[in-house]
């Protein structure tokens, strides 16, 4: 049922995400754009707007339908989601989508928008339940609860957020699309540049759906193969971004058709870009992983509310040694582990100069 309630959260941001397909409207957006026109290239077209503003409604509609249930989300919840879905139009709709077909780096900050910071925010707001209830009736009886219903789908679902799996799904968004015959292509080919946002958009959220897993269960990935598989993410953007930055010779050739804007050059343009690639998605990973950090002391902290129970607590002095002996080894390893995870920051960040260093040295 879970898995269910995932996979209608998706499907529900996927009206969204349908926004993508492509069409005259999409297909390089970049043509006849002149620098001093770029930054007023908003383009406001119903083919993206309107599925994002749909469902928007439909959470709308869930907020106020659920402010007298027993236990409404918190406020902080809803304004996530609604920055989800503004980082998702501001990807698609504002002048970084025409600006990123005649980029490099444009491209770069849309992909970064598209496949890192929306899919975290929409994951994090945990909308399934605000969703569900701004349905319509019918579309709940005849949508949603086949939907919950379906194991086909569920399963499906629950594979693709396997940690492995979401991980390399993730990785392989980003590294593929980046190969330099593909990335021209896509720049070309309308149906090959729609593919690409959807499979990075995709895979931002089965990604995110397994670091973010609100649940508390066994067969759910433990905090610390999260924050494993969270590091080694950094460790690939590091890696594809030191050769996209320190290249060469330019190689994202499709940008030249039409020109780069701003008189960019193309080797300045592209370095800028894998700058963009390495050092902002980094730290946004850094900040996904001091979140699961904290999920990982709160579960702590809820774990030994269960074992003491209502009642042992009622009944056990505060001076209990028991109680308090379990509660300090609580907050010990939550101090520990909040340590070491800054610690763990503090070293990547040293590492990415070190590499920036070695690599500028190599290849000076």
């Amino acid at each position: 049922m879970t898995h269910a309630r995932a996979i209608l959260t998706t499907c529900a941001v996927a009206i969204a995400i349908a926004a993508l397909a492509p069409g005259p409207v999409l297909a390089h957006g970049g043509e006849g754009l002149s620098g001093p026109a770029a930054w007023s290239a908003w383009s406001l077209t119903p083919e993206i707007s309107g599925p994002i503003l749909l469902v928007l409604v439909i959470y709308s509609r869930g907020v106020v339908r659920r402010r007298t249930a027993s236990r409404p989300f918190a406020r902080i919840r809803h304004t996530v989601f609604f920055a989800g879905m503004l980082v998702l139009f501001l990807s698609l709709q504002s002048p970084i989508d025409p600006i990123g077909e005649r980029l490099f780096l444009a491209h770069q900050i849309q992909h970064l928008l598209l496949r890192m910071i929306a899919p975290m925010l929409i994951i994090l707001s945990r909308p399934q339940g605000v969703l569900i209830a701004g349905l319509p009736d019918g579309l709940r009886r005849g949508l949603a609860a086949p939907l919950m219903a379906n194991g086909t789908l569920s399963g499906t679902y629950a594979f693709l957020t396997r940690p492995f799996v979401a991980f390399i799904l993730f990785v392989l968004s980003l590294y593929f699309w980046q190969i330099p015959s593909v990335h021209n292509a896509a720049l070309l080919d309308p149906m090959i540049h729609w593919a690409m946002h959807l499979t990075m958009l995709v895979a931002g959220l089965l990604f995110f759906s397994m670091v973010f897993s609100p649940r508390d269960r066994p067969t759910d990935p433990s905090h610390s193969l999260r924050i494993l598989l969270l590091f080694s993410t950094i460790v690939a953007n590091i890696l594809l971004g030191a050769i996209t930055t320190f290249k060469s010779a330019a190689v994202y050739t499709a940008y030249d058709i039409e020109g780069r804007l701003f008189g960019l050059a193309p080797l300045t343009d592209e370095t800028v870009g894998g700058f963009i690639l390495w050092v902002p998605a980094s730290m946004m990973l850094i900040i996904a992983i001091l979140i699961v950090v904290y999920d990982w002391n709160a579960i702590e902290k809820k774990r030994l509310q269960r074992r003491s129970g209502p009642d042992r607590q009622q009944n056990m002095a505060p001076d209990d040694p028991i109680l308090g002996s379990e509660s300090q080894a609580v907050a010990a390893a939550s101090n520990r582990r909040l340590a070491l995870m800054l610690i763990l920051a503090v070293v990547t960040m040293f590492s990415l100069i070190v590499a920036t260093a070695v690599i500028v040295v190599s290849f000076g």
